[in-house]
C-alpha cells in the first residue's frame, strides 16, 4: 500500500505507527509485522520517499520497560537512517489493562535526547486529558464498556 501511495505521488504526509524498531518487539504489539516486517517496510518507505520526496513521520508510543530503553532508541535511530523522517514520541495512556504502563518522564527525555544526538527530528507528545480519562484511546475504551 505504501508503494502504491508513492506511485500515486500523494501530496499528504505519511505518518506510520512504528512503536518498535526490531521485529520481535514489533510483532508482539502489531500483528501486521508478521506479514510486513521491518525490512519490507523499509523498502516500501524508501520507494515512497523516492517517488514523493516527502518526509515520513514515525509515531512511537513509549511503553514502560518494553520499548523505552537506550537500546530501543539506538535501534530506532538505525531504522530511521533509511529515509528523511521525524519522530513523534507519544506518552502511553493506560486504558485499564495491566500489560503496559506509561514510560517514566526521565526515560522518555533520555530517549529523545539520544535520538536528537543522532540528528533526528523528535517531538515528545505529552498526554492531555488523562485526569478525566479523555486522553487518546481512553475515551473509546470507556464507551465500549
Amino acid at each position: 500500500m505504501i508503494k502504491k501511495l508513492g506511485d500515486d505521488q500523494v501530496k499528504f504526509n505519511l505518518a506510520l505507527s512504528l512503536h518498535a524498531a526490531n521485529d520481535k518487539k514489533r510483532s508482539q504489539i502489531m500483528e501486521i509485522n508478521d506479514s510486513n516486517d521491518l525490512l519490507s517496510l523499509t523498502d516500501a518507505l524508501i520507494y515512497f520517499h523516492e517517488k514523493t520526496k516527502n518526509r515520513i513521520t514515525f509515531e512511537y508510543v513509549m511503553l514502560k520497560d518494553f520499548n523505552d530503553s537506550l537500546q530501543d532508541a539506538y535501534e530506532l535511530a538505525e531504522f530511521c537512517k533509511s529515509v528523511p523522517c521525524k519522530i513523534n514520541l507519544i506518552e502511553y495512556n493506560p486504558i485499564g489493562d495491566k500489560l503496559y504502563q506509561k514510560s517514566e518522564v526521565e526515560k522518555v527525555d533520555a530517549f529523545a535526547t539520544f535520538l536528537e544526538s543522532k540528528n533526528l527530528i523528535v517531538n515528545v507528545r505529552r498526554s492531555r486529558g488523562k485526569d478525566i480519562d479523555a486522553a487518546c484511546g481512553q475515551l473509546a475504551n470507556k464507551m465500549q464498556v
